[in-house]
């Protein structure tokens, strides 16, 4: 059995090893012939390790001649060389010693070279572990920069969105009151100006204080006849009903009546109230088209073509009286007459207002109409069934999306009830699934519109843009659709059918 070598022996295997590296491999060499060299000398320092004897003494070193010397090489340029003797080492550590060598303390050979060597080893490693780090450097500049792209997204949310996810209720409140400044709101109710009286004794300034609260920047003025004037003075009673809009207008300047879009638009950033005048059901015109266009000329921008509960000869209102007698010769939707007046209405850049027309009349019309319809002072029947607005069915509001109409929703009241701000927010956003968003405008709230639409900013559906149609912009657009469609149409002249008029009280003077 071979002795235990001492630790002289090992040292100078050791030097041995040493030597070799550093006389033996010149620099120039292919890195693959300096390999093989390296694994030449492991197996010759392995075999001395083993052998009992003494290891042979190193090749005497010639040194070369003075002018042959090189300067050495710059510190930077032995690094690759660092990992060369790395590789070394690490192989050498592979090899499978025996027991005599292993149990060694590790704290004899602390001052030797192969101390040394592992130090050059964890020195390596330590560099060899740079790639690691800088990939873990290059994976935080991303994850930065990811957070710094949504911070700069967040930056560009409408401020509408912003406010929406805020508690504030004041915050809300600015937000809408800033809306409504930019934008009209314009009321579909039937709206009730004040008396010449009120007018003369009160100020522009104290006038409509009531409105100017409300934030309304425009609204629909039917001028309304009753009913059993129909065959009688329905007429005249309407000509006297614009001429005192027009006077009551002219004594103040909080309104001014409109003829079009962009002049309701110009009327709001004066700051005063547009007024848009029209007709309060179809019996004002006497069953006359050239009485519609007197009315047109004369400042009335929408009829409707029937009131509560007041059939015309040529269109069918909607009945919720148990008791009410209907004329032997009464229609059920609209006639031929009936649908002349809309084509003329239209021709004439009129808006039709079908809200108090029977179903069928109503399916009718948004058949028959070449322009955008206007339902005004409704609600959807599923939500209020009631005689003090019109009531409109799912059908009538599902078909609004093909016509392009609008109705105007008043969320006040259902007969004595008043709606909550809940329910008024519910009935919103009922339509708005039924007939789609540019199909919605108000026409009256709980409370005030600004805190109707604050509460509803609370949804997410509802942005700027949607809040923007519901107020008024719905309205703009129906608007600027039927003056597009002004005079391009062909001129009607027709007379109702005698028989149609021959049963009713009518005074009419007769035909030659």
């Amino acid at each position: 059995m071979n002795p235990v070598p001492n630790r002289e022996y090992i040292e100078v295997c050791a030097a041995a090893i040493h030597h070799h590296q550093q006389h033996q491999y010149p620099q120039h060499q292919h890195p693959h012939q300096h390999h093989q060299h390296h694994q030449q000398h492991q197996a010759v320092a392995l075999n001395t390790l083993l052998s009992n004897t003494a290891p042979p003494p190193p090749p005497p070193v010639q040194l070369p001649h003075p002018h042959e010397l090189k300067a050495p090489p710059p510190p930077h340029e032995h690094q690759p060389h660092c990992k060369q003797q790395c590789f070394v080492f690490t192989e050498i550590a592979d090899i499978e010693l025996p027991p005599e060598i292993t149990k060694l303390g590790s704290e004899k050979l602390k001052n030797g070279a192969i101390a040394a060597a592992a130090y050059k080893m964890s020195a390596c490693s330590d560099t060899g572990s740079e790639p690691s780090h800088s990939t873990r450097n290059r994976r935080v500049i991303v994850v930065l920069g990811i957070m710094l792209l949504c911070i700069a997204m967040a930056g560009g949310i409408p401020l509408a969105l912003q406010l929406r996810s805020s508690s504030l209720l004041e915050a809300r409140l600015a937000f809408i009151r800033r809306l409504l400044a930019e934008s009209p709101l314009i009321e579909g109710s039937s709206w009730q100006p004040p008396t010449r009286n009120a007018v003369n004794r009160s100020s522009s300034v104290g006038l409509l204080n009531e409105v100017r609260r409300n934030h309304v920047g425009a609204v629909f003025w039917p001028i309304s006849v009753p009913c059993g004037a129909q065959y009688l003075d329905a007429v005249q009673l309407a000509l006297e009903g614009i001429d005192e809009a027009r006077r009551i207008t002219a004594n103040t300047d909080a309104l001014h009546i409109v003829l079009s879009a962009d002049e309701m638009e110009e009327t709001h950033i004066r700051g005063e109230v547009a007024v848009m005048l029209g007709l309060g059901g179809g019996h004002t015109l006497g069953a006359s088209l050239a009485v519609l266009r007197s009315m047109y000329l004369l400042g009335a921008r929408f009829v409707s073509i029937t009131s509560l509960e007041c059939t015309t000869p040529w269109a069918a209102a909607c009945i919720r009286s148990h008791d009410y007698l209907f004329e032997e010769n009464a229609t059920h939707s609209i006639n031929e007459f009936g649908k002349t007046v809309l084509y003329e209405m239209n021709r004439l850049g009129m808006l039709v207002e079908i809200s108090q027309l029977s179903e069928a009349a109503m399916i009718s019309a948004l058949h028959t109409a070449k322009a955008p319809v206007l339902l005004l002072n409704a609600v959807p029947i599923s939500l209020c069934n009631s005689s003090s607005v019109a009531s409109i069915p799912d059908r009538v509001l599902s078909l609004l999306s093909d016509n392009g109409g609008v109705i105007m929703l008043n969320l006040e009241r259902c007969d004595e009830r008043r709606f909550s701000v809940r329910e008024a927010i519910n009935a919103i956003n009922y339509v708005r699934k039924v007939a789609g968003v540019d199909h919605i405008g108000l026409g009256g709230a709980p409370k005030s519109y600004a805190f109707l639409l604050a509460e509803l900013a609370r949804d997410r559906v509802w942005g700027n843009a949607a809040i923007k149609k519901l107020i008024g912009g719905n309205v703009v657009r129906i608007l600027r659709e039927v003056e597009t469609l002004k005079n391009r149409l062909p001129l009607y002249e027709d007379w109702i059918p005698r028989e149609l008029v021959e049963s009713t009280s009518y005074c009419r003077y007769p035909e030659t």
